[in-house]
């Protein structure tokens, strides 16, 4: 019988994407996310810890193993139900969330909309990258 797997390269890809559309993502949005997070290009380069980049990394892993154990649960069978997929669990899940717990924090839509939007869109490519590259084993 042909059973859907988790493929351990297409996880590790998306990993290595979950890291660089972030750093893309917040050098083009440098800007806003700095005036509106109030934060100072010299507050982050006072603060180099590896930290917070171990802890992305980490993450990134623990979402991209989760989205490749569900989608062999239900399936996901290919790219664009991959990307629907992780679209959709990224907005419900991490944008919706991220506004409303900014909102009562009273930050910036901006604000919220830059760090829960490059959540939806990594989601995105880590659903696309899984639904295209599945992996089948005989059992």
């Amino acid at each position: 019988m042909k059973t859907l797997t988790i493929s351990h390269r297409a996880v590790l890809l998306c990993i290595i994407l979950g890291q660089v559309i972030p750093a893309l993502w917040y050098t083009l949005f440098s800007e806003p996310w700095m005036a509106t997070s109030g934060i100072s290009l010299a507050d982050v380069e006072a603060n180099p810890s590896p930290v917070p980049y171990m802890v992305s990394i980490l993450t990134t892993a623990a979402v991209a193993y989760t989205l490749a154990w569900l989608f062999t649960k239900i399936p996901v069978t290919s790219a664009g139900q991959g990307a629907a997929t992780g679209l959709w669990l990224g907005t419900v899940f991490v944008l919706l969330e991220t506004l409303v717990k900014d909102m009562f924090s009273f930050r910036e839509l901006t604000l919220s909309l830059i760090n829960g939007g490059v959540s939806v869109v990594v989601y995105t490519v880590i659903g696309l990258i899984l639904g295209a590259w599945r992996k089948y084993v005989y059992v």
